[in-house]
């Protein structure tokens, strides 16, 4: 086995740990932590033999003390025993079914109990010889194995962190090379990239030695298309990667073309169309000749258009804007002064409040919200109304020490089955901040869920509706419910809306927070930090917020402490008398 196949086969160790624990039906960290680790080993410049030899594992970004660990033991082994304790009870080869109709972990595992099925192979065997039938009926079986084909050959769709993830490691190992950028969906912030990863570079001595570099990166296993200026290629993990290299002068024209939208592409090909022009992949062409369009703006200076930023680029009204000088003043993350969604080790948090707060106080924020789970959510340990004053004890000691930085003493509070509210509103009217979230019963019926969120909404008190949809991207559905309606009350009840940079949710996502802003109502933007190395998610939050159309004033957490306070306040006044 060469050095490369190591790296290789620990990163497809990794990455089947991860579908693993999906099968198991774990959501959150420890998947995310296995696939950071697949994709980093498999990434790496140098072998893990060498790296281990060094004492240099850890130096890998993703590798802490645990996954070195297990490196480690494949390194003298050949094996990793957490490995095949996770395949043996939960088949990864199992993990496509998750994104078959009508599966969830609970069915995947079932159906591995009654066949013994641990591949797709073996569930096709077992539609064959009738084991299938037997397990969940004849329909179901049939519908089942008529989705076969999409299951195996799935466009490899990756969440947005994931997708940046894969292309920071990528750029790094192709170097420092002149004006090298992401482009495609992940350059729009959509939360799920499908399809490939798109990168754009500027070469001016010809595309063929990048083009060539990247065929022979670790972790490509396969070209699949190679042209004079293009060349797309396939990575361990099934992720499609597409380079495009420019000349300098058409660099702009290229990182247009290939960010996309494609609706959006074809709005500006037909305001080329209108000015005698032709935009296309190779750039814009007058009749006489090639323009140059080294920059972006350019590019839209030609149309008779302002810069519009990526994550306007989806045909949804920035064109006109464009061209009537509308465009939003797009919020940025320099704009906020605070988070809004933090938890603690008092529930199911990795970090003591004073870590959290000293980490958002260095990152120049000046307040974070404490959000810590409410006495409901048993299962995160939820804090007791005698713990919540303990928790309020602690803010006051830790404001007086950090002071002027402030945390403010909120809750995550749940919004029971009913629409009741997890504590009392004499409990809530002290606390500083309070958000609220569905965390159970997510299979209410549409009109039952309605009505539960606009009963906990309505409460003045409640100043933010968390993560209103409830999905997890890529493995758990956005719950039934009129969030027309929902969105509509909130705005009119004063009462924000989250906009979340949990990688796993991003919710709201832009299309649902530019109905937020159209309605007149505002948002939060928030990280829902469980360590103090989640404040970083922001960015992702921030990307949807822009997807959204947001500008600073339509979000609470750009504003001074004291402003904040007083909108808090009204909030709660207004909504009382609504």
């Amino acid at each position: 086995m060469t050095s490369r196949d190591t790296n290789l086969v620990v990163a497809r160790l990794f990455e089947e740990i991860a579908q693993s624990l999906e099968v198991s039906g774990e959501q959150g960290h420890r998947s995310r932590a296995y696939r950071r680790a697949a994709r980093s080993v498999a990434a790496a410049p140098e072998s893990l033999e060498q790296l281990a030899r060094d004492g240099r594992l850890r130096e890998l970004p993703g590798i802490g003390t645990a996954i070195a660990a297990l490196v480690t033991e494949f390194l003298s082994t050949g094996a990793m025993r957490t490995h095949q304790r996770l395949v043996e009870e939960h088949p990864p080869g199992l993990a496509p079914l998750l994104r078959a109709r009508g599966f969830g972990p609970a069915g995947v595992q079932a159906l591995h109990t009654a066949t013994g099925a641990t591949s797709l192979d073996d569930v096709e065997r077992a539609g064959q010889d009738g084991r299938l039938a037997d397990a969940l009926g004849q329909r179901r079986a049939a519908d089942l194995l008529s989705q076969m084909p999409a299951l195996r050959n799935p466009l490899r769709s990756l969440r947005l962190k994931s997708a940046w993830e894969t292309a920071s490691l990528l750029l790094d190992l192709l170097g420092d090379h002149d004006h090298m950028a992401v482009a495609g969906a992940a350059r729009r912030m959509c939360d799920t990239v499908v399809g490939r990863l798109d990168f754009v570079a500027r070469a001016a001595n010809g595309a063929t030695p990048l083009l060539d570099l990247l065929e022979r990166l670790p972790p490509v296993v396969n070209v699949i298309e190679r042209a004079a200026d293009s060349v797309t290629v396939r990575l361990y993990d099934s992720v499609e990667v597409r380079l495009y290299v420019a000349e300098p002068h058409r660099w702009g024209a290229a990182m247009v073309w290939h960010t996309g939208s494609a609706a959006h592409l074809a709005r500006l090909v037909t305001l080329a169309e209108a000015r005698g022009l032709r935009f296309s992949p190779q750039g814009i062409v007058s009749d006489a000749g090639l323009l140059s369009t080294p920059a972006e703006g350019d590019v839209y200076a030609a149309l008779g258009l302002p810069l519009i930023a990526p994550e306007l680029r989806e045909d949804r009204g920035e064109i006109e804007a464009a061209l009537d000088g509308s465009l939003p003043d797009l919020i940025q993350e320099s704009d906020l002064k605070g988070d809004m969604h933090c938890h603690t080790s008092a529930t199911d948090g990795v970090a003591t409040l004073e870590d959290m707060a000293r980490a958002a106080r260095a990152r120049g924020y000046a307040y974070m919200a404490l959000t810590d789970h409410s006495r409901s959510l048993t299962i995160t340990n939820g804090l007791s109304l005698e713990r919540l004053e303990e928790a309020r004890r602690l803010v006051q000691q830790l404001n007086h020490q950090l002071a002027p930085f402030r945390i403010l003493l909120g809750t995550e509070m749940d919004i029971l089955e009913d629409g009741a509210l997890d504590y009392p509103d004499p409990t809530l009217a002290s606390l500083d901040y309070v958000s609220a979230s569905i965390h159970s019963r997510f299979k209410q019926s549409e009109a039952l869920m309605t009505e539960r969120i606009l009963r906990g909404i309505g409460n003045p008190l409640v100043h933010t509706l968390n993560h209103p949809h409830g999905r997890l991207l890529g493995i758990r559905p956005s719950y039934a419910v009129d969030m027309p309606r929902v969105v509509a009350e909130a705005a009119a009840r004063g009462c924000a809306l989250e906009v979340s940079g949990d990688p796993a949710r991003m919710d709201l996502d832009g299309d649902w927070a530019r109905r937020v802003r159209d309605a007149g109502g505002r948002c939060t933007i928030s990280s829902d930090a469980h360590s103090t190395l989640d404040f970083d998610n922001i960015w992702l939050a921030v990307g949807s917020a822009r997807r959204g159309w947001l500008e600073p004033r339509h979000v609470l957490n750009t504003r001074s402490l004291a402003d904040l306070r007083e909108l808090l306040r009204q909030r709660s006044q207004n909504g009382a008398q609504a």
